[in-house]
């Protein structure tokens, strides 16, 4: 197996690129990171299904014009990494994401969140790829538009 130390610290490296891509909105980059046909589920605190994709194009569509126009900041930290195999990594991080949106009649003001990001990664065509993720938010701070 490879060393574990490494394997871990690629996968940091790996979600730090997947925040900043999405913040930047270098989407091309963010399909990179992402297997063709992930499994892509997100929660509200209640544990009510909010999103599901099965699609990596269909999920960064959305989110393409969902935050065109917007500024976002997420962040992840106190990661929980297991690797499984040389192929296959675990990973549960503490996030915060704040979005300012912008004008639209489908969007709020702001979102304001805090969760837990639940994650496979595996490695695919010698590139570690996000093949799993739930979104389990425990705070949720939606504030309308005026």
């Amino acid at each position: 197996m490879q060393d574990e130390l490494v394997l871990i610290n690629t996968i940091r490296g790996q979600k730090a690129r997947y925040c900043r891509f999405v913040d930047t909105k270098e989407w091309a980059n963010l399909a990179e990171l992402i297997a063709d046909r992930p499994q892509l589920r997100f929660f509200a605190p209640d544990g009510t299904l909010l999103y599901e994709f099965d699609s990596a194009a269909e999920w960064i569509g959305l989110m393409r014009n969902y935050l065109d126009g917007s500024h976002t900041i997420h962040q992840v930290h106190n990661d929980e990494i297991e690797v499984v195999s040389d192929t296959e990594v675990k990973a549960i991080w503490s996030m915060e994401d704040y979005l300012l949106l912008a004008e639209g009649s489908d969007r709020p003001a702001s979102i304001h969140g805090f969760g837990h990001y639940y994650e496979t990664w595996r490695l695919m065509d010698a590139k570690w790829r996000l093949t799993d993720l739930e979104l389990r938010r425990t705070i949720l701070e939606i504030k309308p538009r005026q």
